[in-house]
C-alpha cells in the first residue's frame, strides 16, 4: 500500500484518501497511524473487489443520493457503506485477513431490500461466470459473434440466406439449418473445452436442440394460412391484416403447443419450462428495464429503426373490418406480445432449463449465439446486442429456473419500439 503524503490534498477535513490503492495524506495534518492505515487498507479491499472504477461510481453515487436525503455531504460521508465498514472495522488489524469478499454488504444492507436483491442477482451472475468461464471459449465465442455481425453488416447475409427461403417455400428447411449450425458449432468445442466428453455421449445433446431449432424454424416458416387468406372474398387491407396479425400468432401458438409436447416428452409434465410461479429477481429486472430506457431512446432514432418498427403500420390498416384504429392495433399487439412468451420459453426455457439436466451451464453459450442469429436482418445496434442480453438472461434463467424476468425485459423492449416507432411514423406523416 503506497502513501504519498503532501500539503493539499485531500481538502477539507480529511486527512487521507485512498484512490486506486494508493493513499494520499495531508502531511500538515499528522502521520498516519496503523489503526488509519487499517481503515484505508479495507477501501483498498473494497476498490479491489468493484474493480475500482465501480467502487468509484458506487462511492460518488450513494454520495450524492444521501446527501440530498439528509441535506449534509459530512453526514452522508458517514453514512456511506463503504465507510461504515471501514470505520467499524478500522481498529481490529487482524480484519483484513478475516474479512469475507464484499463485507460492507454483509454486515449493513439489510435483507429483503431492493439493494440486497441487486447483491444477490450480481452474485448469481457472478457465480455463473466464475464456474463457467474460460478464456479460450469465450474467445472463441466472442470472434464467432464478430463474424456473424460483420457477414450481416457488410454482406447481409439475411437477404442472402434466410429471405429468398419465404418466397421458395424452404424456409421452415433454411431456418432449421441455420440455427443448428449456431448452435452446435459453439456446443460442441465449448464442451469439449471444458474436458466433459462425456456429455456428448448421451443422445440427448444431439437430438434435443435439433429438435428445438426445427420447431422454431417451424414456427418462423409456417405460413400455410396465407395462400387460404388470399383467396377468400376479403378486402385486401383486411387480408394483409390478418395476414400480419397471423404471422406473430399462429408461430407463437405452434412453437408454444410443440414446446408443451417436448416438456411432456422429457418430463412426462405437459408445460412449459421456467413458467412456475416465482418472484425472484423481479424487483431488479424492472430496475434494470428502467436503466435501459436510455439505450432503447438512443436505438429508437438511428436510421435503420423505421425499416423494422413499428411491425403495427397503423395509418394502412386505418378502417380494416369497420374497426377503429385503437381496436386494430389491441388486437395485433396482443398477438405480438404472445410471441415474446413462445421466444423466452423456446430460448430460456427449453434450450436453458429444459436442456440444463445433460449440458449443465454449458447450455447458456449455444443458446446465446442461436438467439442471436435469431436477430438476423434486424438493427445492427440489436442484433449486437442480442447476444449479451440472449447471455444474460440464459444464465438468470439457469440460476433462477424462471423465465418472469425475461419476459418483463424482452416483452418491454418491444413495447417500447412500437411506441417509439409509431410515434416517429407520426411525427413523419
Amino acid at each position: 500500500m503506497k502513501i504519498i503524503y503532501n500539503k493539499y490534498f485531500p481538502f477539507g477535513k480529511f486527512l487521507a484518501t485512498n484512490i486506486f490503492g494508493i493513499i494520499f495524506c495531508r502531511s500538515d495534518k499528522g502521520r498516519l497511524s496503523e489503526v488509519d492505515k487499517n481503515h484505508e487498507y479495507i477501501h483498498t479491499l473494497q476498490q479491489r473487489e468493484l474493480g475500482y472504477v465501480g467502487f468509484m461510481l458506487w462511492y460518488s453515487i450513494e454520495w450524492l443520493v444521501r446527501a440530498v436525503q439528509c441535506r449534509s455531504f459530512m453526514k452522508a460521508y458517514y453514512m456511506l457503506y463503504f465507510e461504515r465498514e471501514a470505520y467499524a472495522m478500522e481498529r481490529r488489524l487482524d480484519y483484513k485477513r478475516t474479512r469475507k469478499p464484499f463485507g460492507w454488504w454483509h454486515l449493513f444492507v439489510k435483507k429483503g431490500t431492493l439493494l440486497h436483491e441487486v447483491g444477490q442477482f450480481i452474485g448469481d451472475i457472478a457465480r455463473f461466470i466464475r464456474r463457467d468461464f474460460m478464456p479460450l471459449k469465450y474467445l472463441y465465442v466472442a470472434l464467432l459473434a464478430v463474424l456473424i455481425i460483420i457477414g450481416q453488416t457488410c454482406f447481409n447475409i439475411y437477404d442472402i440466406i434466410i429471405a429468398p427461403s419465404y418466397d421458395d417455400g424452404t424456409s421452415m428447411l433454411r431456418l432449421l439449418m441455420v440455427y443448428a449450425a449456431a448452435y452446435y458449432i459453439v456446443m460442441i468445442p465449448t464442451v469439449l473445452m471444458h474436458h466433459e466428453s462425456w456429455r456428448l455421449r448421451q443422445w440427448q445433446v444431439w437430438v434435443l436442440p435439433l429438435l428445438l431449432v426445427a420447431i422454431d424454424g417451424a414456427g418462423q416458416g409456417f405460413d400455410n394460412y396465407r395462400e387460404w387468406l388470399m383467396n377468400t372474398d376479403m378486402f385486401y387491407k383486411e387480408k394483409f391484416y390478418l395476414q400480419l396479425v397471423g404471422s406473430f400468432f399462429f408461430r407463437s401458438v405452434f412453437i408454444l403447443m410443440l414446446l408443451c409436447v417436448f416438456h411432456w416428452a422429457v418430463t412426462g409434465r405437459v408445460g412449459l419450462f421456467g413458467l412456475h410461479r416465482s418472484r425472484k429477481y423481479l424487483r431488479v429486472y424492472a430496475l434494470i428495464y428502467i436503466m435501459l430506457l436510455p439505450l432503447f431512446l438512443l436505438v429508437s432514432f438511428t436510421p435503420q429503426f423505421l425499416e423494422f418498427y413499428p411491425k403495427m403500420q397503423i395509418t394502412y390498416y386505418d378502417g380494416a373490418f369497420g374497426w377503429d384504429k385503437l381496436r386494430i392495433a389491441a388486437l395485433f399487439e396482443l398477438c405480438y406480445a404472445n410471441d415474446f412468451l413462445a421466444v423466452e420459453s423456446m430460448f430460456r426455457g427449453a434450450m436453458v432449463i429444459g436442456l440444463a439436466r445433460w449440458l449443465g451451464p454449458r447450455a447458456v453459450l449455444p443458446m446465446a449465439v442461436t438467439y442471436m442469429c435469431v436477430h438476423l436482418g434486424k438493427p445492427d445496434l440489436e442484433l449486437c446486442s442480442s447476444i449479451i442480453g440472449g447471455y444474460m438472461l440464459g444464465i438468470l434463467a439457469y440460476r433462477t429456473h424462471h423465465l418472469w424476468g425475461g419476459i418483463i425485459i424482452h416483452l418491454g423492449i418491444a413495447m417500447f419500439f412500437e411506441v417509439m416507432g409509431m410515434i416517429r411514423l407520426l411525427a413523419c406523416a
